[in-house]
Parts: C-alpha cells; sequence; structure tokens
C-alpha cells in the first residue's frame, strides 16, 4: 500500500532577540531573528485518532528552536539553519522533511534591508 502523501505543518513568524554574526559587535549586541518551519509527516492517524502523540507537535517544535537559537551563537545563519533542521529531524521520528527559514532583521550593510533570510529543505535520509 502507498504512504500517504504527508501534510504541511507551518509555524510562522516566530521571533526572538539573539546574538549571532560575523563581528564581535554583532554578537555582543544581538538582534532580532525570524524564523518559519515547514514540518512534512503523515498525519492520517493523528487526525483519524484526535491524537497530538501522533503528530508532530508544533509547539515542541517552536520551543526547541527558540532554545536551539537562544543558547548557540553562531557566525553564521547557514550554520544555523543546519543546526535547526538536523534537530528537528532528529527530535520528531515522524518528520519526513523540514523547510527551515531563518531571518535576520538588523544586518550590518550599508542599505535599506528589511531583512537577510536562509532557507534549507532538509529531508530524512532513508
Amino acid at each position: 500500500m502507498p504512504r500517504p502523501a504527508p501534510a504541511t505543518i507551518r509555524v510562522h513568524g516566530a521571533a526572538l532577540y539573539s546574538h549571532h554574526g560575523v563581528s564581535d559587535a554583532e554578537r555582543a549586541l544581538g538582534g532580532r531573528f525570524e524564523f518559519d518551519l515547514e514540518l512534512y509527516a503523515d498525519i492520517a492517524e493523528a487526525a483519524a485518532g484526535d491524537d497530538l502523540d501522533a503528530t508532530v507537535d508544533y509547539g515542541e517544535a517552536y520551543r526547541l528552536v527558540h532554545d536551539l537559537l537562544g543558547s548557540a551563537h553562531r557566525r553564521l545563519l547557514e550554520t544555523l539553519v543546519v543546526e535547526i533542521a538536523e534537530a528537528l529531524l532528529s527530535h520528531f521520528l515522524r518528520l519526513d522533511a523540514v523547510t527551515v527559514r531563518l531571518r535576520k532583521r538588523s544586518v550590518p550593510i550599508a542599505g535599506i534591508i528589511d531583512a537577510v533570510e536562509v532557507e534549507l529543505h532538509r529531508r530524512r535520509e532513508a
């Protein structure tokens, strides 16, 4: 029997203040970071039984990412999105894949920029 197509559970516009950046000054001062998650999982069992344990708990996913961003101090957004994707796939065995978008609002660029964003899509390895 073919496996059902996964559903997408989304967390949009989550934000926190943290200390990431290339320069010492950026890391010392900190800034606003935002993230979006797309969590791909089969939700048929959860829907049939109205059972949170049979799906990916988006509240728990939010807390995991929030805690990781608040405790790890990295130079690159690229490093952070890889760490987030790997942490989510390790923690939630029901996840088939994840997309992580991480935005930095205050960037040290001489220009008018709303944000810089890095996006990563990662599938569970078979």
